[in-house]
């Protein structure tokens, strides 16, 4: 009996590459618009066998949904435009935590505010807050078990903070305030907390403050616990024409003080429903301050002949209004 010969490896090499030579005339040819149609943008090119293969088959293009990305919600200036039909568009809640249990807000006064109104003004806003007519327009949102967003609103404190991060301040810069107040034992570290970061009119945001918001509300987690915080800045130098109501004469007349005070309780609001992103909010991502934003509502004059809508801790004041979703949906000053 004869032992078969092995085959030498030329003669390997050989028919190996004739094999592959009848695969390839039998394979259909792929244009170049094919290709581009089935590689995904951001992807290696896909070997030539699989490309052909592809692009024999449909190509199949999902509809992606659209999703909450944002970090943070904005109070939209006054040349801000909505998405029409978002003033009459309905809330809806998604899901999230709401702050049910009593608010407690500390305010820290970030940069020079020396002998400055808005001090004592937005402390006095803060501390006549809770309980109010206008507190209890949160209060109509509740969360999947039927609890309500509290009214019970307290002022908890202060602290200065004379420019530990400079005059210029990122988004994680404000966070940084945060952190640097709570960490050093400055200010508690309390979950049922809203953390008001103010900057002085010599501070400048860098993100987008007078230009693309007049303030915002964000949360991080913090000494391992969901802290809530927000920023509103002195608009007298930056952004006198854009975050500060278009009236002529204001009932505190300090233009930083009437500015700030209706950007707070826009933030404040927001911040009750909606606090981690993921509350209260229509198709657009618009929340109950940003439904109603720059519009005021019966407006009176004060004997000094300044316009106001509020009083609030004493003081008559110029807020915006606030959206309610009971018993129907739509601003409101009073829930």
């Amino acid at each position: 009996m004869r032992v078969p010969r092995h085959p030498s490896p030329r003669l390997l090499l050989l028919t190996a590459g004739a094999g592959l030579a009848v695969l390839a005339a039998t394979l259909p040819a792929t244009s170049a618009a094919a290709r581009t149609a089935v590689e995904p943008t951001g992807t290696a090119p896909v070997a030539a066998v699989a490309r052909g293969a592809l692009a024999a088959a449909p190509v199949v293009r999902r509809t992606a949904r659209p999703k909450h990305r944002r970090t943070k919600s904005i109070m939209p200036t006054r040349r801000t435009r909505l998405a029409p039909g978002s003033g009459t568009a309905p809330m809806t809640y998604h899901g999230g935590r709401l702050m049910t249990a009593p608010a407690h807000v500390y305010l820290l006064w970030y940069g020079d505010w020396s002998s400055k109104p808005a001090v004592p003004v937005l402390t006095d806003l803060v501390r006549g807050f809770g309980g109010s007519p206008y507190a209890r327009t949160n209060a109509t949102f509740t969360d999947g078990a039927g609890h309500h967003v509290t009214s019970d609103v307290r002022y908890a404190g202060s602290l200065v903070d004379a420019y530990s991060h400079g005059h210029r301040l990122t988004d994680a810069g404000v966070r940084a305030v945060v952190r640097r107040a709570v960490t050093t034992g400055h200010l508690p570290v309390d979950p049922d907390a809203v953390y008001v970061v103010l900057t002085s009119a010599d501070v400048h945001e860098t993100s987008g403050f007078g230009s693309r918001y007049c303030g915002w509300h964000s949360h991080a987690t913090i000494a391992r616990t969901d802290l809530k915080y927000l920023f509103l800045g002195d608009p007298t130098t930056q952004a006198p024409r854009t975050c500060v109501a278009p009236l002529p004469t204001l009932p505190v007349g300090d233009l930083a003080a009437d500015a700030m005070a209706s950007t707070l309780v826009h933030e404040l609001d927001e911040t009750l429903t909606d606090p981690d992103l993921d509350g209260w909010y229509d198709r657009w991502f618009n929340e109950n301050g940003d439904k109603c934003a720059w519009t005021y509502g019966p407006l009176r004059r004060t004997p000094s002949g300044a316009v106001t809508n509020v009083r609030l801790g004493g003081r008559d004041l110029l807020i915006q209004r606030n959206w309610v979703v009971a018993p129907t949906q739509g601003c409101a000053m009073a829930g």
